[in-house]
C-alpha cells in the first residue's frame, strides 16, 4: 500500500471508493457503515496491481493487458521504463471479492509507460479467462455523472477486501484531466483506488474515459480533510496509443547474428553442455537486437553432434522452465529449430540440455515490439516450391554450395512489397548433415542458417526476408538437397495491418502419449483447441504458432494442419486438402517443428469451423505420437481476407 499523502500531488496514491448506501442499486451490504460494495458480477474489469511498492487499482482493457496510473509502479517520482518491470507485480482481475477464488491473480511480464501521461499498461503472463475488457468511451462532459471503482480505503477500512464504487460529477474537463466531485453523494477517492477506472455506467456496456490520478480525500479513513474533490487523468482520447502499444509486431534484422555458440565462446563460456545443465545467454543488445521495447526473440537453435538422443528447451531467462521440448536431436547428428521465445526480465534467455552432451548454438533473426514493424498474417497453408517438381522453380536440386532463387508472387497470396514470409523449409534427401542459408535477393547476403539439416528429411519452420521483388534466395550448405516451401504467412507492411502476436508461456495443449493415450493411427484426424484453455476470447483468434513434436513414427509420411472443417472423406479415410508439413521418417526418436497455422473461426460472414480449433491428420502408413504447444495467438487480423 501507498503511504504518500500529498494533497493534489502527483503521486498521492488512493486506495478505495467511499460510497453512500443510495449511489449504489443494491442498498443492502454494509449500508449501516456507509460504505456499499459493488454489486456481485459487475465491474470485473477492475484490477487489483501489487508490488513491494503498495497497491493500486486497474482496469482490464484487452485480455492480456491492464491500465494504471504510472505512479502506481513507481518510487521516488521516478519514471516507469518500458519493458519488464523492475520488482515482482501481480493483477488480481474479475474478483470483487478478494477473499474469494474468482477470477484470476496473474502477473505482470512488461510494462509501457506513456510519453506524456501518468498512465502506464501493465501485460499478463497469460489472458484473463472469462473476463470482458472495458472499452473506451467518448470524452467525459461537465455536469455528467460517472461511477469512480476502486479497492483502497473506506470511511470504515483500511484494507477492504472488495470493490467499492460511488458517484462523482464531473467540474471541469481539460485537454489531459478532469475534474471531479463527489459532495453531492458522500463519494470520495481514497489511498489505493489510484489508476482505478472512471466509467460512464449507462445502459449499455460500461465505458472508460478516465483513471484516478490525486485526491484531497476527504470522508477517507483517518482524513480530517473535508473537500471530496479529484483530478483524473483522461484515456478516452488514447486507444489509437493503446492499440499501438499492445501488439506484437514483428521487425527482421539485417543479418542475423549469434547470441550463443558454445564451440567458440560467443554469448557464454566455451564447452560441451552436458545433460541437466541450462545455459543463459544475454539476448537484448546483442547482434542487432535493442536493449529496450523487445518482448521476444524469433531464433534459430541448433543441437550440434549429441552424444546420446536428447532434448532441449529455450524458454525466458530467470522463469520457470517449461516441460516441453524445443528440440529434438539423435545422437551424432546436427539439427535445428526455430523458435520465437520471450525475452526474461533481465533481458536473457535460457537453454537447458536434457541429456548427454553437445554444442549449441543459437542465432537471432528478428525480434517483437510494440513498436513499428510488420502486423502478422495467417495464411492457409500453400506449396509455392518443390524442386523436385519444378513448383515455383526449376526442377532438379540444389547442389553442395550451390543457390536457387525463388519469386514469391501475389498469386501465391503475398501482397507485393511483402518484406518477410513464414514458410516451412523440407530438405529432402540429404545424404550427410548441412544448413541452409536465406538472404533478400540482391541484398545483404545473410550468413547465417536459417535450417540445420541431417541425412534423409529435415522439416522446419523458417522466417526469410524478401527483396523489393518479393524474391528470396537460399544457399546450401551441404550435399546436393531437394527444397520445398510451404507458405504458412506474411509480416505485413505496417503495425497497424495483419495481426499481432499474442505470445503465450509455452503451454502443451496436447500428448497423445498422456494417460495411456494411444498414437495417432494411419491416416487417423484429430482436432485441437488452442483457444478455449488458454483462455482466448471466442473468435479473436485468427492464427496460432504451435510447434508440433512427432514422436516414434512407424512409417514415413506427413501431417497437415489446418483450421478445423468439415472437410470431405472416403471409404478409405481423409483427403489431403492441405499442403503437408512436419514431414517425418520411420523410425525417428523425436522431431519439433514449429508452424504458423489458420484456425478455427466464426467471422460472422463465413464459418470456417470451430472457433480456435485446429485439424491434424496423420497421413502415412503407420501410428504416430504427437506433442502440440501452444506459444502465441494471431489476434483479429485487419487484413481484408487474411
Amino acid at each position: 500500500m501507498r503511504t504518500s499523502r500529498s494533497r493534489l500531488a502527483r503521486g498521492a496514491a488512493f486506495v478505495a471508493v467511499v460510497v453512500a448506501a443510495s449511489t449504489i442499486v443494491s442498498a443492502t451490504a454494509q449500508a449501516v457503515s456507509g460504505v456499499t460494495p459493488v454489486p456481485a458480477g459487475t465491474y470485473l474489469f477492475t484490477a487489483k496491481i501489487q508490488s513491494d511498492l503498495g497497491a493500486c487499482s486497474a482496469a482490464l482493457v484487452d485480455p492480456t493487458w491492464v491500465i494504471t496510473t504510472a505512479n502506481c509502479l513507481t518510487s521516488a517520482g521516478q519514471p516507469v521504463v518500458a519493458g519488464p518491470p523492475t520488482r515482482p507485480t501481480t493483477v488480481t482481475v474479475g474478483r470483487t471479492d478478494l477473499t474469494s477464488t474468482a477470477g484470476h491473480v496473474l502477473s505482470v511480464t512488461s510494462l509501457v509507460p506513456h510519453p506524456s501521461r501518468n498512465v502506464v499498461l501493465a501485460q499478463l503472463d497469460r489472458p484473463a479467462i472469462g473476463v470482458t475488457p472495458i472499452s473506451l468511451g467518448a470524452a467525459a462532459t461537465v455536469g455528467e455523472q460517472l461511477m469512480a471503482a476502486g479497492f483502497g480505503r473506506t470511511a470504515t477500512e483500511w484494507v477492504p477486501n472488495k470493490l467499492h464504487a460511488g458517484a462523482f460529477a464531473v467540474s471541469g474537463v481539460t485537454g489531459q484531466a478532469l475534474t471531479i466531485d463527489g459532495s453531492d453523494a458522500a463519494t470520495s477517492l481514497c489511498k489505493g483506488d489510484a489508476g482505478g477506472p472512471l466509467v460512464r455506467a449507462g445502459s449499455g456496456a460500461p465505458q472508460l474515459v478516465a483513471l484516478h490520478d490525486r485526491s484531497w480525500q476527504g470522508g477517507c479513513l483517518a482524513e480530517s480533510e473535508t473537500r471530496r474533490t479529484a483530478t483524473e487523468v483522461r484515456v478516452d482520447d488514447l486507444g489509437g496509443w493503446i492499440a499501438q502499444s499492445t501488439r506484437n509486431s514483428y521487425v527482421a534484422l539485417a543479418t542475423g547474428g549469434g547470441l550463443l555458440d558454445t564451440r567458440s565462446g560467443v554469448g557464454a563460456t566455451a564447452g560441451l553442455r552436458t545433460g541437466g545443465t541450462t545455459t543463459t545467454v544475454q539476448a537484448l543488445g546483442v547482434a542487432g537486437v535493442p536493449t529496450t521495447g523487445v518482448t521476444a526473440v524469433l531464433v534459430d537453435v541448433t543441437a550440434i553432434n549429441p552424444t546420446q538422443n536428447s532434448y532441449m528447451i529455450v524458454y525466458p531467462g530467470g522463469s520457470t522452465r517449461p516441460v516441453t521440448a524445443s528440440i529434438n536431436a539423435s545422437t551424432g547428428e546436427t539439427i535445428s529449430t526455430t523458435q520465437v521465445v520471450k525475452v526474461g526480465s533481465n533481458g536473457t534467455i535460457s537453454v537447458y540440455n536434457q541429456g548427454g552432451s553437445m554444442h549449441v548454438r543459437i542465432d537471432v533473426h528478428g525480434y517483437f515490439t510494440n513498436s513499428g514493424g510488420g502486423g502478422l498474417v495467417a495464411v492457409e497453408h500453400r506449396r509455392v516450391v518443390d524442386t523436385r517438381n519444378g513448383t515455383g522453380t526449376t526442377t532438379g536440386t540444389i547442389p553442395t554450395n550451390g543457390s536457387r532463387t525463388f519469386t514469391l508472387a501475389e498469386d501465391d497470396g503475398i501482397p507485393a512489397g511483402t518484406s518477410n514470409v513464414l514458410l516451412e523449409a523440407v530438405v529432402v534427401g540429404a545424404t550427410g548433415g548441412g544448413y541452409l542459408t536465406a538472404s533478400p535477393t540482391g541484398g545483404t547476403a545473410d550468413p547465417s542458417s536459417v535450417l540445420d539439416y541431417a541425412s534423409g528429411v529435415t522439416a522446419q519452420g523458417v522466417a526469410v526476408k524478401l527483396s523489393s521483388t518479393n524474391q528470396v534466395t537460399f544457399v546450401n550448405r551441404g550435399p546436393a538437397v531437394h527444397l520445398v516451401l510451404t507458405l504458412q504467412g506474411y509480416v505485413a507492411a505496417s503495425p497497424t495491418m495483419g495481426a499481432d502476436l499474442r505470445l503465450t508461456p509455452a503451454t502443451q495443449v496436447l500428448d497423445t502419449r498422456a494417460n495411456g493415450g494411444a498414437p495417432i493411427k494411419a491416416k487417423g484426424e484429430l482436432s485441437v483447441n488452442l483457444a478455449t484453455a488458454n483462455g482466448i476470447p471466442l473468435n479473436a483468434m485468427d492464427g496460432a504458432l504451435i510447434s508440433i513434436t512427432v514422436i516414434s513414427p512407424t512409417a514415413s509420411g506427413v501431417l497437415t494442419v489446418e483450421h478445423a472443417g468439415p472437410y470431405a472423406a472416403t471409404p478409405d479415410g481423409p483427403l489431403m486438402t492441405n499442403p503437408s508439413v512436419s514431414d517425418f521418417t520411420a523410425g525417428h526418436n523425436a522431431r519439433t517443428t514449429m508452424m504458423v497455422t489458420k484456425v478455427g473461426r466464426d467471422s460472422g460472414r463465413f464459418y470456417n469451423g470451430q472457433p480456435g480449433v485446429v485439424r491434424i491428420v496423420n497421413f502415412s502408413g503407420g501410428t504416430v505420437h504427437l506433442v502440440v504447444t501452444l506459444h502465441g495467438w494471431f489476434n483479429q487480423p485487419a487484413v481484408a481476407g487474411s
